[in-house]
């Protein structure tokens, strides 16, 4: 097959597991065995096609298939556990089906410490999954819910999650000496582990448009291999299939097996193989040969958000970020890394658009400002981080300096990039960015150059695209301006937006922080002049946390009684921009309460 048939059937194969349809797998083998005798690529295509989609239709038939009340017996961890505030979370498979599992707090004590490929006796009551993305659900193979009753370690662990297991407890060890936030970054550079990072440093690598720093990705394979070349290259060809093959299938276990590590790791092993045979094949090609192996192997890893950005970063890579680098300005250790990070958001811009609504305009300066640093600490965590989990403290603590160093960097970098003012990019803005973008690469193309028209023409043409295009950027990258009013953000969350610009944000015990975070970074907002956090623990600790992201001019309570760090709101009348906010007795009740705040705009109340 040529490269380009290689792409469409790569393609063809994935639209075949998205929409699943009901298809007889006899027939898909038979269309399938007959285009292999036959050599034909078209219907060998055609069977690998109609085979995926049996398979994914089977696959779904099999999610959706009746639920047991119960289920008892032997269950596989096929993640680690999540520590929760009331709980313990599992992704536990019993009787050959998956279930979102959750332990009790007085029985997490049995699974915190346990790890992915572990055994457990467990039995429990078994119900429909319902408030997951269905993405989500379907990449994972969840079947329904699984509340246990008991849980207790049992059974053996093979061998090679053994392995995997002590290596990921050598690494995480290594980083013991780090701060608790610093820690829990670095172990998601390294491993992409991702359990103890809280809910303001992810929104901040989202808003910053780093939070694929948080996912292993190719370019951890990339250092991995880089790591070991010294060692492989003293061995004969085929050993050294063998064994890096074997390498990076341990790497998988070890970042638990991510989408992007198996995209990464499946087309480093092609590309190794393909060198041992002696046919080199183009990158296009290896992608869609990784594309059609993971794909067949699961058809609804399709479904994971983590795989389509994937896909789709490698390829614009591929295709892009060489004609880009050819053609922006400045030198190569400028163009080359700025045109890697152009194509990788130009190719997941359509996936990252449907999924958040458009893509921070930050992520540009970001990316060339963490991802070298990144690099480093990802190659520094396989090899010093994994020699410090085998030393104690205060060694493993000095070898970790330079690691811990850089995790501070881009934990920086990310702090910056979410409190920039530069908006998130919806397709209207994006639209305008492609239209410049355009422009500029028209006028630095051989054809324009070649163009039979005068020279000073030419000079003044490009003078005038540059000066239109800068004028679309600047108008695409505008902060977004806030109207006066009421806005009703997440659940148990309001805004209120004064005539004189003023800013006033009421938290409720209903609101997430994570979500409210990322409401109010979407509606443009980066300063808060008042928060407003009703009665109760999680009202005033999702107020805290908005605090810490957001410049809070006052942070105030209701209630008699305020927290470290809150002002209670009284009877005072408190004043900001044209927003009033005002706390009132309760007539209805006998004892001396607060109600809730009212929060009154008028343009006479303009001063802050």
């Amino acid at each position: 097959m040529t490269d380009r048939w290689m792409t469409l059937s790569a393609a063809l194969i994935c639209g075949a597991a998205f929409f699943s349809p009901r298809i007889s797998l006899v027939l898909a083998a038979v269309v399938f065995l007959v285009g292999f005798m036959l050599r034909n690529p078209v219907l060998l295509s055609l069977g690998l096609i109609l085979i995926v989609c049996a398979r994914s239709n089977a696959s779904l038939e099999a999610l959706h298939a009746p639920l047991p009340p119960s289920v008892s017996g032997l269950g596989q961890l096929m993640a680690d556990p999540e520590p929760q505030m009331f709980g313990t979370q599992l992704l536990l498979s019993v009787d050959g089906r998956r279930y979102l599992a959750t332990v009790p707090l007085k029985d997490s004590a049995v699974v915190r410490p346990m790890m992915m490929g572990e055994h457990l006796q467990v039995s429990g009551r078994v119900s429909e999954l319902h408030g997951a993305p269905a993405g989500w659900v379907q990449a994972r193979h969840l079947a329904g819910r699984l509340q246990l009753n008991s849980v207790k370690a049992a059974g053996r662990t093979a061998p090679w999650y053994q392995l995997a297991n002590a290596v990921h407890s050598r690494v995480s060890a290594g980083a013991d000496s780090f701060p608790e936030e610093q820690r829990s970054l670095y172990l998601g550079l390294v491993l992409g582990d991702d359990r103890g990072q809280s809910e303001i440093l992810k929104f901040r690598f989202q808003a910053s448009g780093l939070s694929h720093l948080l996912a292993v990705s190719g370019q951890n394979v990339a250092f991995l291999l880089a790591v070991a070349a010294p060692m492989l290259r003293r061995m004969p060809l085929r050993l050294q299939v063998f064994f890096g093959v074997l390498l990076l299938a341990l790497f998988a276990i070890v970042t638990r097996g991510e989408p992007s590590v198996l995209r990464a790791a499946v087309m480093a092993a092609i590309a190794l193989s393909s060198v041992a045979a002696g046919r080199l094949a183009s990158g296009l090609r290896v992608l869609s040969m990784t594309i059609i192996a993971l794909v067949m192997t699961d058809p609804l890893l399709v479904h994971s958000i983590g795989f389509q950005l994937s896909i789709a970063a490698t390829a614009g890579l591929l295709v892009m970020a060489r004609p880009l680098a050819d053609r922006l300005p400045g030198p190569a250790w400028f163009r080359l890394p700025l045109a890697v990070t152009l194509a990788a958001q130009v190719a997941t811009a359509p996936v990252l658009v449907a999924l958040a609504g458009g893509i921070p305009a930050v992520a540009t300066p970001a990316n060339l400002l963490a991802v070298p640093a990144a690099g480093l600490v990802m190659m520094l965590g396989v090899t010093v981080g994994l020699g410090a989990g085998l030393i104690r403290n205060p060694l493993a603590q000095l070898v970790q300096i330079p690691s811990e160093l850089l995790v501070r960097w881009i934990g920086w970098v990310a702090r910056l990039g979410s409190q920039s003012a530069l908006p998130l990019l919806r397709p209207f803005q994006l639209l305008i960015l492609g239209i410049a973008g355009l422009l500029l690469l028209l006028l630095s193309s051989h054809r324009f150059a070649e163009l039979a028209i005068p020279a000073r023409f030419k000079q003044s043409l490009r003078l005038f695209a540059r000066c239109l295009a800068l004028s679309l950027f600047l108008i695409a990258i505008r902060p977004t301006d806030l109207a006066a009013g009421e806005r009703d953000l997440t659940a148990g969350a309001t805004l209120w937006v004064g005539t004189c610009g003023g800013q006033v944000l009421a938290v409720g015990p209903s609101a997430n922080a994570g979500d409210l975070l990322e409401s109010l970074w979407s509606a443009g907002v980066r300063r808060l002049d008042i928060v407003v956090a009703e009665p109760g623990s999680a009202a005033t600790r999702t107020a805290q946390v908005v605090a810490q992201q957001f410049q809070v001019r006052q942070l105030l309570s209701v209630g008699e009684r305020s927290p470290p760090g809150m002002t209670p709101i009284g009877m005072t009348t408190w004043s900001a921009g044209g927003a009033q906010v005002v706390a009132l007795r309760d007539p209805a009740r006998k004892q001396r309460r607060l109600a809730k705040p009212r929060v009154l705009l008028s343009a006479s109340a303009c001063s802050f």
